[in-house]
């Protein structure tokens, strides 16, 4: 399973990175595709019309859905308190969204650098043909 972060499903709904794109009508072709409510939150956050809402409510309601529970809230702060620590600030979003792909053992397809910056979290790389 492949956590996909709201950069990615940007770039593909805007159609601006062919591969982006082609990297994720792959995972969604063949079901490996997660999400969750802070991406969710995020996209809806950034339509401004009704078909956005539309098309962006249609291509997320089959998936997979992660839900945040207590424990992963608590790992979220940690991992950005243990980062601090390390001279790091990160966004709690991107905390939230490392701390369920840790907990589901799964990848996190992003285009956000600081991801990398968190210990243990898997990054979707996708495999060259």
């Amino acid at each position: 399973m492949v956590l996909i972060d709201t950069s990615v499903w940007i770039e593909y709904l805007d159609r601006v990175n062919p591969s982006v794109e082609n990297d994720l009508e792959n995972l969604l072709r063949t079901g490996q595709v997660a999400t969750a409510g802070l991406v969710v939150a995020e996209l809806r956050q950034g339509c401004r019309q009704s078909d956005q809402v539309r098309l962006v409510t249609a291509a997320l309601e089959p998936l997979e859905y992660l839900e945040v529970d207590r424990a992963c809230w608590l790992r979220a702060g940690e991992l950005a308190s243990e980062r601090v620590g390390k001279g790091f600030t990160l966004e709690i979003g991107d905390c939230i969204l490392a701390a369920l792909a840790l907990r589901e053992n799964c990848e996190i397809f992003t285009l956000d650098r600081d991801f990398e910056r968190i210990p243990g979290v898997k990054l979707y790389r996708p495999r060259q043909n």
